[in-house]
């Protein structure tokens, strides 16, 4: 009997005890422990608000909140790292205005990181001074290396770098994007692909390039000049529905001979050149100063068109710089020296296929009856502004689809759906 009493009383003490460690962690759960279901709510709940402090952390809440989506709709997908590497001034367009990243300095200017994730792609950028081959990762698997090959110096430049990639033993995908030459001789970058032998199974490559094949060649904007320090111009920082007190913008450097001549005695001889914003140079400078720069932008923010005169290529940063602020471009069709495409929609052969609302002159001597046609309804005008910003913006993105598009053929990934 006493035994009995001590077993039950036993058994009295572990349920006392039972109940007692449920109930502790149950208060605990309640103060401290949101479920994923809970938080993901409260997350979305702070999306929804309109404060100022909402607005600075939603791209922080957005990400949180999609983690939680990833993590809770699939646990067997493995997310793609990607390292873009940026050797050339081109991969800031890359990075900052195609897909969307934002850029850290580190070891004091030396260089910029950035990490961001799109689908199931996570891409980790470097650029600057302080990237060379030592200080990469070393167990890089899927690279993209942004490469200059618009001069001889940058030629040999780039392909130090395309040879040392052996050397990166895990380096299973490799894509690059290439600033080409201007005159399209870009031949020496063949080797390198896979199709001839090389690691690179896409190469991605501005102007009308005639090795372009759109099977592992394709074509690439040459984009603003953030070599320049162009900057991402926010749209609604753009005066797009409001009158505009230039009609015409031209800054730019004026060559002996050119076209250019022609367009400026154009403007001058019908007395355009008042109404038109324009600051000229005798010599090409590669260099903006905050100033200059400050000028430039005004131009193109204050005027309805910008005037693009061929240089060594038709297509320049001024056409990108142009729609960034919903300034109408008025282009020279003129398909320049060297070997660049000469048949079918060239010369912009790339914007000419997505359809860009660019207006085409054969002859500035036309100018003056184009812009006095442009400038005779305001609301035409204003259409026109609105139709260059939507279709910038357009473009952008679907050179963003395209270009993960690629890598995931390419690198055989499969898009998650």
């Amino acid at each position: 009997m006493k035994c009995s009493l001590t077993i039950f009383g036993g058994i009295i003490i572990l349920v006392y005890c039972f109940f007692s460690l449920y109930s502790l962690y149950a208060l605990y759960d309640q103060r401290y422990g949101e479920t994923d279901k809970d938080l993901k709510q409260n997350l979305l709940s702070l999306k929804k608000t309109t404060s100022p402090r909402s607005k600075l952390f939603g791209k922080r809440i957005n990400h949180i909140s999609n983690n939680f989506s990833s993590r809770n709709e699939t646990s067997s997908i493995r997310t793609k790292n990607v390292e873009i590497w940026g050797k050339a001034a081109i991969s800031l367009y890359l990075w900052e205005h195609i897909l969307k990243g934002e850029l850290e300095s580190e070891l004091g200017g030396l260089s910029m990181y950035g990490t961001f994730t799109q689908d199931e792609l996570k891409f980790q950028f470097r650029t600057g001074p302080g990237v060379v081959q030592s200080t990469v990762p070393q167990d890089v698997e899927n690279l993209v290396l942004v490469l200059n090959g618009r001069t001889q110096e940058k030629i040999d430049f780039a392909r130090s770098w395309l040879d040392y990639l052996p050397h990166y033993s895990n380096l299973k995908n490799i894509a690059v994007v290439l600033l080409g030459n201007e005159q399209c001789n870009n031949e020496w970058i063949l080797q390198y692909l896979t199709t001839h032998g090389g690691l690179v199974k896409a190469l991605f490559i501005t102007y009308d390039t005639q090795i372009v094949n759109d099977d592992n060649i394709f074509q690439w904007p040459l984009g603003v000049a953030t070599y320049r320090g162009f900057p991402v111009v926010q749209e609604e920082a753009i005066r797009i529905n409001i009158s505009r007190p230039y009609v015409c913008n031209f800054l730019g450097t004026i060559y002996p001979g050119s076209s250019r001549e022609k367009l400026m005695n154009s403007l001058e001889g019908a007395g355009l050149d008042d109404k038109c914003f324009i600051k000229t140079r005798t010599s090409w400078e590669p260099l903006e100063s905050k100033e200059s720069l400050d000028v430039y932008k005004r131009g193109l923010a204050t005027s309805d068109f910008t005037l693009n005169p061929v240089g060594v290529n038709t297509e320049c940063y001024r056409l990108y710089e142009a729609m960034s602020y919903g300034s109408i471009p008025i282009v020279e069709d003129a398909v320049t020296e060297g070997e660049c495409d000469r048949n079918g929609n060239s010369p912009l052969r790339l914007l000419r296929k997505m359809n860009a609302p660019f207006i085409y002159i054969k002859d500035w001597n036309q100018l003056p009856d184009i812009l006095k046609n442009l400038d005779a309804n305001a609301n035409d005008v204003v259409q026109k502004r609105q139709e260059i910003v939507k279709w910038y913006r357009w473009f952008k993105q679907e050179t963003n689809q395209h270009f993960l598009s690629v890598l995931r053929d390419k690198f055989a990934w499969t898009k998650i759906m």
